[in-house]
């Protein structure tokens, strides 16, 4: 856990708080979307568990900020240029495309925030990092929305110019940082749906006493409770050990898992209420349905961890679970 993690917790708790209609401009101001990234090469210092803390309060609150994807974009191109003021987002490859004249041509689909961003990093495996200008004119951007409401556009590449991140992180290493920011952003959101259902069932009352006091609701609060916990750990655990051991795996699966039964007993514990467009609570719910298949599928990094046990035997498996330190 960062050392830092009460300070930068309490900080985005009061920004998100504020009501503030440019959060993403005072969040920029004071540097947080590039926590994680070393002052010497442009970012903030820190280290990714301080990140990690940043993107789970922000997700707390159901914000509408690009942070997971500018932080690993800003990540990326920080291993071989300056970083500037401008929105850089990032999109995963499954393979590496022809661009053996420089420029690519491609239509790409569900990128994060395009319409908002100056740059694209693009990551595919066996390949250097790519960065295309968004503002080329031989680009065409479709808008496109998540569940949740938030950008994933179709961006059209026509003959684009492009360069290679030469130097810059693997696709396995961008794949690894995104899962655990946007695991870090569902445990937040997850978080967020039982604080608010918790205080709902505490204060709505039937029958003379708060709902909370019925054994059924009583007994699928802590359900969701059960589920965090786990979310925690697993979380912790892919925080501490050693890179691609199959801890990212465990802790997509286990905060999909989660993603799913918690928003389904919030709005189930909220009756009527919890669908309402007013009250708070499908901001976080529709951000959990968006998130918990972000970056691959809980069926796909299922099979991933499958695949690890059948090459590595159960004593293998064991041994990665319970390695630490990186």
């Amino acid at each position: 856990m960062s050392q830092y993690a009460d300070e930068l917790r309490n900080l985005v708790d009061d920004l998100a708080a504020s009501g503030n209609p440019d959060l993403w401009g005072s969040l920029g101001d004071l540097g947080l979307p590039r926590v994680g990234i070393p002052e010497d090469r442009g970012g903030s210092g820190g280290s990714l568990d301080d990140l990690l803390v940043v993107v789970e309060s922000l997700a707390g609150h159901g914000t509408d900020v690009p942070v997971v994807e500018a932080s690993t974009a800003d990540w990326v191109l920080s291993h071989a240029h300056a970083l500037d003021a401008d929105l850089t987002t990032v999109l995963l490859l499954d393979e590496a495309p022809d661009v053996s004249s420089g420029t690519l041509t491609a239509e790409l689909n569900a990128v994060p925030w395009a319409r908002d961003a100056a740059r694209l990093v693009l990551c595919a495996p066996h390949a250097a990092p790519l960065v295309a200008e968004l503002c080329d004119a031989s680009v065409t951007v479709r808008n496109v929305q998540n569940i949740a409401g938030e950008p994933r556009d179709t961006v059209v590449l026509s003959g684009t110019p492009v360069t290679a991140v030469e130097g810059g992180p693997s696709h396995a290493e961008v794949r690894e940082r995104l899962a655990l920011l946007r695991s870090a952003a569902v445990l937040g959101a997850a978080k967020g749906a039982y604080r608010l259902t918790r205080t709902y069932v505490s204060e709505r009352e039937q029958f003379g006493a708060p709902l909370l006091r019925i054994p059924a609701v009583a007994g699928n609060l802590a359900r969701m409770r059960v589920h965090l916990v786990q979310a925690d750990a697993a979380l912790a655990l892919a925080r501490e050990a050693e890179p691609f051991s199959g801890a990212v795996d465990i802790v997509r699966i286990t905060t999909a898992a989660a993603a799913t039964e918690i928003a389904q007993i919030a709005h189930q514990l909220h009756g009527a209420m919890g669908i309402t467009e007013e009250y708070p609570l499908h901001r976080l719910t529709r951000r959990l349905w968006s998130w918990r298949d972000a970056v691959a599928s809980e069926r796909r990094w299922a099979e991933s961890l499958g695949r690890r046990a059948a090459e590595a035997g159960e004593t293998g498996v064991w041994t990665r679970l319970t390695a630490t330190g990186r």
